[in-house]
């Protein structure tokens, strides 16, 4: 999707009414916004340019950030949600939840429900997939996850943030915020080969897949370890300053000297592996094991081939305890928190 395509997305987004009782944000309502924020959140968001005036404004005006709330009669905001977009993705990321504590909306059950139809058709028209991090801090938001837009748990991301204090969210205090990686399929996945390294990582990473009814697509491929040392080579892909998150995918392999794995600059250091063909995922999956990246997820493609995610994880036995404590709702999502506890228990 090139600049002109996404903006064209947003307009036509913006050309529906969403739903009886919300409106997409626009310039004059930042104010009702930095409102809510710091009503969920206080100073604590990871975001901190979106407390200044025209944070958020520049998001709009350049078309990254689609805004989209239920005011009530006096103006306030009583809950925001946020479409994502970058040129060239094939996939959207959905993101700035807040809704404000204590406080009921008009916005009912089935007007919810309409809503997310109406906009994931449209989005279906542009887009493969609708991406997201959703917080392990409560349930409700990833029961809003799965009810309302229909996404998938596909993965987990250790130690997403760090800081944050959710007002009116009791359980979450002074736990460790982790995602859940979530994807909602808008259109169906290429049928195409993907292959997953053989072992009990490739066993935790075709429950994922079956859980968007690709498991017949799945192939094991044994893991190759290489008779001579060769470096990894990277090609960046994502760096989020606020949250110092970085991604970056494998791209090949050299004889010569490369720089070490680990990011120099990220806390949350994601690598992404193809995994279309069987010979990068059998040589690629050991060198990345051997550097500290753990699998944590896949992220799905259109036109590219999909992709394993790796997690830099410097201390397992740490990670397996913050993890352990993160609050889930469904089965689904247990199973894949639970799977992956235990895997990286076997690693480590």
């Amino acid at each position: 999707m090139g600049r002109d395509r996404a903006v064209s997305l947003m307009d036509d987004l913006r050309a529906a009414n969403p739903s009886e009782h919300t409106r997409w944000l626009a310039e004059p309502d930042e104010p009702a916004f930095r409102e809510l924020l710091h009503a969920r959140y206080a100073e604590t968001y990871s975001y901190p340019f979106l407390y200044e005036p025209g944070g958020a404004v520049r998001l709009w005006r350049d078309g990254a950030l689609l805004s989209l709330g239920e005011f009530d009669a006096r103006g306030a905001l009583l809950w925001h949600t946020g479409l994502w977009s970058k040129p060239g993705r094939d996939s959207l990321e959905s993101g700035l939840s807040v809704a404000l504590p204590s406080r009921r909306t008009l916005t009912g059950r089935a007007e919810h429900e309409a809503l997310w139809g109406s906009l994931l058709e449209r989005l279906g028209r542009w887009v493969g997939f609708l991406h997201q991090n959703t917080s392990t801090l409560h349930v409700m938001a990833q029961r809003y996850a799965s009810r309302f837009m229909r996404a998938t748990p596909m993965g987990l991301v250790v130690n997403y943030t760090r800081g944050e204090t959710v007002i009116g969210v009791g359980e979450g205090v002074g736990v460790p915020m982790q995602a859940l990686a979530m994807t909602t399929v808008l259109a169906p996945p290429p049928p195409r080969r993907r292959y997953l390294p053989e072992g009990p990582w490739g066993e935790w990473l075709a429950s994922i897949l079956a859980g968007v009814g690709l498991a017949e697509s799945v192939a094991f491929t044994p893991l190759e370890r290489p008779a001579r040392r060769e470096g990894a080579v990277l090609r960046p892909l994502d760096w989020n300053a606020s949250l110092r998150l970085e991604r970056r995918v494998l791209v090949g392999f050299s004889a010569e000297d490369t720089p070490a794995l680990m990011s120099e600059r990220a806390r949350v250091d994601l690598i992404h592996l193809p995994m279309g063909e069987p010979q990068w995922v059998a040589a690629g999956t050991p060198v990345l094991l051997a550097a500290g990246f753990l699998p944590t997820g896949i992220r799905l493609h259109q036109h590219e081939p999909d992709e394993l995610v790796f997690q830099y994880v410097a201390d397992p036995r740490a990670a397996r305890e913050v993890v352990s404590r993160a609050r889930l709702d469904g089965a689904r999502a247990r199973e894949l928190f639970a799977g992956w506890t235990e895997r990286c228990a076997r690693t480590s």
